[in-house]
């Protein structure tokens, strides 16, 4: 993982664990913390629906796209996007969010921010969708980027 990556996500950490808001990295950076070697885009983070205002209001001098429902060919789900020394971050409520399948169904994430893992990347510690989760999302989604992941990540299962 990109060094740039590492100081953003402390510092989303930090913040939202001094405020005591739960939350989950997801994405690419949760692949790369349970050893995938793909090279991360962006950081993407979870959090509640009840959380979600308050994420708002932390970050609201890095918002780049304020709280939105966003629709799109693979999700159904409300969306904020913050920019922090270049690094795009999205950050999405866990409930209400939904996968679109390559076939057009519109499939729930059954995500529980209670199952978060506490881990560690470069010594910082963060809390990180678990490899089962991590691996069903990637298996729903069904880009090809992460059918790629997945190989790496059930290597890393076995």
């Amino acid at each position: 993982m990109l060094k740039k990556h590492l100081s953003v996500l402390a510092l989303i950490a930090e913040k939202l664990e001094s405020k005591n808001i739960p939350y989950q990295v997801t994405g690419g950076i949760a692949g790369n913390i349970h050893g995938s070697l793909q090279p991360p885009q962006d950081i993407d983070l979870e959090v509640a629906a009840a959380d979600f205002g308050r994420v708002a209001e932390l970050f609201a001098d890095e918002m780049k796209q304020p709280p939105h429902h966003l629709v799109d060919d693979e999700f159904d789900l409300w969306l904020m996007t913050l920019s922090i020394d270049g690094i795009e971050i999205d950050i999405n409520q866990v409930e209400d969010a939904f996968a679109i399948t390559k076939d057009g169904c519109r499939v729930p994430f059954s995500t529980n921010l209670s199952r978060s893992e506490r881990r560690q990347i470069s010594g910082i510690e963060v809390m990180v969708q678990p490899l089962e989760d991590l691996i069903a999302y990637k298996s729903l989604i069904g880009r090809e980027a992460d059918i790629v992941d997945l190989s790496s990540l059930f290597q890393q299962k076995l």
